[in-house]
């Protein structure tokens, strides 16, 4: 669903060691990031780099307020 429907932030599960370098460098922003999770502000490839970077699945944040500063 996410390389279809391109969200500005994502969720992701998966080995956020692998997962935090792949957002930097689809010119992502990490907004949060725990031990199988990270959620981030996504770039133009981002959601390609995830999963090709071992991501058990991308998923779009779409409501306000998750990861967007406001509450």
């Amino acid at each position: 669903m996410t390389l279809v429907v391109r969200p500005d932030a994502v969720v992701v599960f998966g080995p956020a060691d692998h997962l935090i370098p792949a957002i930097i460098a689809s010119d992502g922003a990490l907004l949060d990031a725990g031990r199988f999770h990270v959620a981030a502000r996504t770039g133009t490839t981002t959601v390609g780099r995830l999963y090709a970077a071992g991501a058990w699945l991308v998923w779009p944040i779409m409501g306000k307020g998750c990861g967007r500063g406001s509450p």
